[in-house]
């Protein structure tokens, strides 16, 4: 508390009272006399002044950046554009009563923030915030089933692992990310892929309720039932309409399966994308396989990649022949083993301590068109190859006709993908490097990529307009992707649940509803009280 008292006291020269921390009409006063006293930069003097009356209210829940939990919390991003962020001061929640308080306080005073379930998101400022509060969801990561084994609970916070490690033991699994490491709460909000999708849809199609605190912190729970409406838009929404505290997910059987990675000389390219079109040809015929084909660009070196999976435990499935059968092979690890596992063995092939950047694309099923995105990328990123430290992937995943049925018959999303769109594959393209100097040439070239790729399909009549959130560059607009009907609906559906518009002004992060000159003038910050 003395670290605490000292920081107000060198913001404002003024002791607080009670009334402040409770928010009320006395407490006002005081925050405008208290502000009042020394003026500055307009939202670190907010972000200041709600840290300060956040470690009031939530205690040791938050960390400054002396403190060694700020520090960890901070070093504990993905990319190191977001880990280099300096908040004025990190949240760490427990339950949702501390996010609501929090959300209450952040609003009324105007103070920006971000929201970080796991902080797998590429680009800096998606899951944090510079001089800012962050929010991070970390703590909660409690794994809860239901008594019935038919629903899975699970905090914001968690990891795909610490789900899947908890239902292993009892048999049980529900659809969700492929690399252990991946967070719940950002998968979902931006639709989520799984091994499981051909047969459930895409991972926000099985959450059967979202627990969700709102902008006025109010706590309350969107389902079928109950909220239909913003239910339906947390399914690939993002981060636009409140804070999720708890997925609530249908759980199904599931023990051992079969995987593994299995990679090979560059020079089997023509092969790959030939098995990869007739795996996709093939696909609704079989929706236990899985498949992300890659090539990885390294220390001057490419090679192909295919991980496969597929949910029984059955060696070499026939679906999957294309590709088990392409020769030579440098290495293969398939096995028959847990899902954890297979999770595991893809988190421990993504490098950490880079900066990191996505980009993406999607297109129709043709190996000739494969080669031709393959091509393109090769010529544009070719002059970053001067780049030290420069490593970069091509991650072709199908989204198939049977993924789109399996969302249909779950009751829908707002992505915007039905059966008629047939089947789609959606390209991954993440760069990594470490020099901050090249980071222009990367972001240039990444969108040089998108456009001459989408130029290429649109070309050969095989560009789909769905841009998938998860893997967006910043100067893409995956949610207009949807449609402008679904964005309607979204819209509708935000200035219901959120009139005064916090989370589309006072949280930058992630993919807003609106272009910033669309949001009509939200109040006074702190400053002008």
């Amino acid at each position: 508390m003395v670290v605490i008292a000292s920081t107000l006291l060198g913001i404002t020269g003024l002791a607080l009272t009670g009334s402040l921390l409770v928010g009320g009409a006395e407490g006002s006063s005081y925050a405008r006399a208290l502000v009042s006293s020394e003026r500055s930069e307009r939202d670190s003097s907010s972000a200041a002044f709600c840290c300060t009356l956040l470690s009031f209210q939530l205690g040791s829940k938050v960390s400054f950046p002396t403190s060694q939990t700020y520090e960890t919390q901070s070093n504990s991003y993905w990319s190191l554009q977001e880990a280099n962020l300096l908040p004025a001061c990190r949240l760490a929640p427990t339950s949702s009563k501390d996010v609501s308080v929090a959300i209450a306080a952040l609003s009324k005073y105007h103070c920006p923030f971000a929201i970080r379930g796991g902080g797998h998101m590429s680009w800096a400022g998606a899951a944090n915030i510079e001089n800012g509060v962050t929010i991070d969801m970390g703590a909660m990561d409690v794994v809860e089933v239901s008594e019935e084994r038919r629903v899975v609970s699970v905090g914001a916070g968690a990891r795909w692992g610490t789900v899947y490690s908890k239902l292993e033991p009892l048999g049980l699994a529900v659809s969700g990310g492929r690399i252990s490491d991946v967070g719940v709460a950002g998968l979902i909000l931006g639709g989520g892929i799984s091994f499981f999708s051909p047969r459930f849809g895409f991972v926000c199609d099985t959450v059967s309720n979202f627990e969700i605190v709102l902008a006025n912190g109010d706590v309350t729970n969107a389902n079928a039932s109950s909220n239909p409406d913003l239910y339906h838009a947390l399914k690939g929404g993002s981060n636009n309409f409140g804070i999720i505290t708890r997925f609530d997910m249908l759980a199904f059987p599931q023990g051992d399966l079969w995987g593994g990675v299995i990679i090979a000389p560059i020079s089997t390219i023509r092969k790959q994308f030939e098995a990869l079109e007739e795996f996709v040809s093939a696909s609704e015929t079989d929706p236990y396989a899985s498949v992300m084909n890659i090539y990885l660009y390294k220390e001057g070196s490419s090679v192909s990649l295919n991980s496969l999976v597929y949910t029984k435990p059955e060696q070499y499935p026939p679906i999957l022949k294309g590709f088990t059968d392409i020769e030579p092979q440098f290495s293969s690890s398939t096995r028959i083993t847990s899902l954890y596992d297979i999770t595991q063995e893809l988190t421990d092939g993504v490098p950490q301590g880079f900066r990191q950047l996505f980009a993406t694309v999607t297109f129709g099923n043709n190996a000739a068109l494969f080669s031709t995105v393959y091509n393109v990328s090769e010529t544009i990123f070719t002059p970053l190859k001067s780049i030290p430290t420069l490593q970069y992937t091509l991650v072709f995943q199908p989204i198939t006709a049977a993924v789109h049925k399996a969302t249909e018959k779950s009751g829908g999303n707002p992505l915007g993908l039905i059966p008629d769109n047939g089947n789609l594959l959606i390209l991954d393209i993440n760069i990594l490097w470490t020099d901050e100097a090249d980071d222009e040439a990367v972001t240039k070239a990444a969108e040089a990529a998108v456009t001459g790729i989408s130029a290429s399909a649109k070309k050969a009549g095989l560009h789909s307009e769905f841009t998938y959130l998860n893997y967006a560059l910043p100067s893409q607009d995956p949610i207009l992707s949807y449609g402008m009907d679904n964005l309607r609906k979204l819209r509708e559906t935000a200035r219901k649940y959120d009139p005064k518009q916090v989370f589309q002004r006072l949280v930058p992060g992630g993919f807003k509803l609106y272009r910033s000159e669309e949001i009509e003038p939200y109040g006074p910050t702190v400053d002008e009280l």
